[in-house]
């Protein structure tokens, strides 16, 4: 809130996710915040959208973690691996998408829990509300718990491995080695 007012003084165009991207880049300091908001400006010609600032950051487009959990969801190691693999040629962070994964599978552990929990951002205002609905509806919820974890800890994982996409594969398919066999589709 903060930063938008700040951004609103200064007269600098300002999308919402790409805000949101800075300030989790920040990690509650409000200083990181202002420093990196300053950068992301100078990085996009003066304005602030969620692409140029994700390429600043280094940060995975929703779209590869939406993607990974679905995959994940229907038991589809092939898409999985196959996604990693544009990540590592895009040269996108391996923690940064377990980091965005676990911020997803938790937004889907709430909804799962509690529907109606009016929850900050599960709202219908954010983009991505629909397709975090879809995907809690679609991985059962002890899964989601699981997969929450194990993105955690994988986390953890990924600087023990010589080849760090090579460790976020595993993390990922930690999950299909323990899906149970009734729900595990193609893979």
């Amino acid at each position: 809130n903060h930063l938008v007012q700040v951004l609103a003084q200064e007269s600098v165009p300002a999308d919402p996710q790409a805000l949101r991207l800075l300030a989790r880049a920040a990690r509650g300091s409000m200083r990181d915040a202002l420093s990196l908001t300053d950068q992301a400006i100078a990085f996009g010609s003066g304005k602030l959208e969620e692409p140029t600032v994700r390429l600043m950051l280094g940060s995975v487009d929703r779209s590869y973690v939406f993607r990974l959990i679905g995959a994940l969801a229907q038991g589809d190691g092939k898409t999985v691996v196959e996604t990693v693999d544009v990540l590592r040629v895009h040269g996108l962070s391996a923690a940064s998408t377990l980091e965005d994964m676990a911020a997803v599978l938790q937004r889907m552990a709430v909804l799962q829990a509690v529907p109606q929990a009016g929850h900050p951002g599960t709202d219908a205002s954010d983009p991505d509300a629909a397709e975090l609905a879809g995907l809690a509806a679609l991985l059962p919820a002890d899964e989601t718990h699981l997969l929450y974890s194990i993105c955690l800890h994988g986390r953890g994982e990924l600087g023990l491995a010589p080849d760090e996409y090579a460790a976020l594969t595993m993390v990922l398919l930690r999950l299909l080695a323990f899906k149970p066999p009734a729900r595990a589709g193609a893979g």
